[in-house]
């Protein structure tokens, strides 16, 4: 059939393989390509950026990515003046800062031009992105979390006793940030300490530098986890109990699952050695037929079911990437909502990727309202 007329943009990087994929799965659905409309031109001109943007389109609000001049630029439209090298954990609360800045102009154009339909809500993306805010708005289907002072002192009381609170082991995270970066699994047990986590500490003569890293590596020594706490705290950060996972061929495993129009047919299992599972780290992409079989169907369904409920907290999103914990007993949990999170390239089910199930539900929401 020929290909339908032009209505679908995205906010994004046009140079990013998100971009691109997606683009192929618009053609591959009989859809012309969408247009872009740059992160970077966006924050730089104000909502001005979108005024291309023609009546009866639709706005997919797609991740910012990791450029340097862009997440620079979040940082500068947040207030901040310190600029992470490349990869450097930094100035995480400035780029929020600066993130919700631009969310909250894009919900008020949005509000200007109702002809123009957004895949998303830009608040629920402000709440997505913020773990202490999803946590408060997702109660009680998550582990029990503290807010963290961000005061050194303080900080270390408060984590130290709460630790002690769950069993001695928590996960240390950014409020702020996303794709495991800087996030810590920490145990304590008789005074003694140790944090794993993706990162790598650069001591240099401009002081202490973390860097994310896709070797995961364990800290014993008190002065490193010292360090790595002095640059993440001042940051923002949350405490969350670690859950013990059920596991699939000795591993650890948790659940993606991306939710897209009340649908919850895309689902990955996160597989790992280590406690933080995030696939770019080298951890792998289970079998769910494995994980079925090792916990039951009844087990899986549940998560699906919780996964569906947590999407439905955020009715004004089209979609998102719901992170499920399961424990080796007891209920499923849900870890993370992410705004992003459905970025998962060849994973199809239902005959649909991802990215196609998003557009061909995009399609039947137009034919809907036509």
């Amino acid at each position: 059939m020929p290909p339908s007329p032009q209505t679908h943009w995205i906010l994004g990087d046009s140079s990013s393989k998100r971009f691109s994929d997606y683009s192929a799965a618009a053609v591959r659905c009989g859809m012309q390509p969408p247009r872009c409309v740059e992160w970077l031109d966006l924050i730089g001109r104000g909502c001005q950026a979108l005024n291309c943007i023609p009546a009866g389109s639709r706005l997919r609000i797609d991740s910012f990515g990791q450029r340097d001049d862009v997440l620079a630029a979040l940082i500068r439209h947040g207030g901040g003046n310190a600029f992470p090298k490349p990869g450097e954990i930094q100035s995480l609360d400035r780029q929020y800062s600066g993130l919700c800045r631009v969310l909250e102009d894009l919900s008020h154009w949005s509000t200007q031009r109702t002809e123009i339909s957004l895949d998303q809500n830009p608040m629920d993306i402000a709440v997505m992105f913020d773990k202490w805010a999803t946590h408060r708005r997702l109660l009680p289907d998550r582990p029990q979390t503290r807010l963290l002072p961000t005061e050194k002192i303080s900080f270390g009381e408060s984590l130290r006793r709460f630790a002690k609170q769950v069993g001695g082991r928590v996960f240390v995270k950014p409020r702020y940030a996303s794709s495991a970066s800087g996030v810590c699994c920490y145990r304590i047990s008789k005074g003694r300490q140790q944090l794993i986590a993706p990162i790598e500490i650069v001591r240099d003569a401009g002081g202490i530098g973390l860097f994310n890293s896709l070797r995961v590596r364990s800290f014993t020594s008190p002065s490193d986890i010292e360090d790595i706490f002095a640059v993440l705290v001042p940051q923002g950060m949350i405490a969350e109990a670690a859950v013990n996972k059920a596991r699939v061929e000795g591993d650890r495993f948790d659940l993606r699952v991306v939710v897209i129009n009340g649908r919850a047919e895309h689902l990955v299992v996160r597989q790992s050695a280590s406690p933080i599972t995030n696939l770019h780290l080298g951890n792998r992409r289970g079998s769910l037929q494995a994980v079925t079989d090792a916990v039951g169907s009844s087990r899986v369904e549940r998560c699906r079911r919780l996964a569906l409920h947590a999407a439905s907290c955020f009715p004004e999103t089209l979609y998102c990437g719901v992170d499920i914990l399961l424990p080796r007993s007891g209920d499923p949990l849900v870890c993370e909502v992410n705004a992003f999170g459905d970025f998962l390239p060849n994973l199809v089910a239902g005959g649909k990727t991802v990215y196609e199930a998003i557009l061909q539900s995009n399609a039947a929401d137009r034919e809907a309202l036509a």
